[in-house]
């Protein structure tokens, strides 16, 4: 794809069931991914002094192609990733301009914001991203986001088993044991919570997923 001021994403309003923390949760995971697949040092997430948030990896660096809604071979095929099909980033972006919240994305090869813009051919507004001259020096893949809070990152945070504190009991083919979670049972699904149990004497990470239960996750 070649590279223009404005590439359509083609999204309106989309997921109002979802909240700022689902959106981080999305990015979380893309960087957790990209960490296992390029086996790179580990993801960092922190504020800086303008109050804004940075979700940042060592890995490839996001391109353009990245912003099209298109299946994601590596997700399909490789083993112990987050997402499965890698389609996420849109909806992501989609929710957080929803809920007016900016967004920044820069890589080596992308610096990247969001814009409303008219359709090219039509009477309506779609969000559009918006490609700016590249910045210097930079490696990876970072998400700068104004005007989610401390609450909001460690809301998504919590989804991921990776960011809890709860010691590992047995490892099997098909997973690992853990003690409960904030006194809840957890049920994770490749290191990513799905689901809590009260009656649970122990949390789950499913690992070893079968075909039938890959097609059920659906990010």
């Amino acid at each position: 794809m070649e590279k223009q001021d404005l590439f359509d994403l083609n999204i309106e309003e989309v997921l109002d069931g979802w909240e700022v923390y689902h959106a981080i949760r999305e990015f979380i995971a893309n960087a957790l991914d990209e960490q296992t697949l390029t086996n790179t040092e580990n993801i960092k997430i922190f504020e800086d002094g303008q109050n804004r948030w940075h979700i940042k990896d060592c890995g490839r660096g996001i391109r353009d192609i990245h912003f099209t809604q298109n299946e994601n071979d590596e997700k399909t095929t490789a083993n112990n990733l987050i997402g499965r099909f890698g389609v996420g980033l849109k909806d992501a972006l989609a929710v957080l301009h929803r809920h007016r919240k900016q967004v920044q994305i820069v890589s080596p090869y992308v610096n990247v914001t969001l814009k409303m813009a008219k359709k090219n051919g039509f009477d309506i507004n779609t969000l559009h991203a918006q490609f700016s001259p590249l910045i210097s020096d930079v490696h990876g893949t970072e998400i700068i986001i104004s005007g989610v809070t401390k609450s909001d990152i460690n809301a998504a945070k919590a989804l991921f088993l990776c960011f809890n504190n709860q010691m590992q009991i047995e490892s099997t083919k098909y997973g690992e044991v853990y003690s409960l979670d904030n006194g809840k049972g957890a049920i994770y699904m490749n290191g990513v919570k799905v689901a809590e149990e009260d009656n649970f004497l122990f949390s789950y990470n499913i690992t070893g997923m079968t075909e039938a239960t890959k097609k059920k996750v659906i990010n």
